[in-house]
């Protein structure tokens, strides 16, 4: 099997919510779970950001 890491910066939205995306192309849910709140807490000081995220995170599904 080929694996492929996805190497986020912290303040990458769209890189978070990739990150998210594959878990949950994966099956993976409480991974993305997990993702999502690592993301929350590394967009915290980022009204905007987190707003983005939030609203990605909302279109696949994932919540906590």
């Amino acid at each position: 099997t080929t694996v492929t890491i996805l190497i986020v910066r912290a303040s990458d939205v769209d890189g978070w919510l990739r990150l998210v995306r594959s878990y949950m192309v994966l099956g993976e849910h409480d991974k993305a779970r997990a993702a999502a709140s690592d993301a929350r807490r590394a967009l915290a000081d980022d009204a905007n950001k987190l707003q983005r995220l939030d609203s990605g995170m909302r279109a696949l599904g994932v919540e906590g």
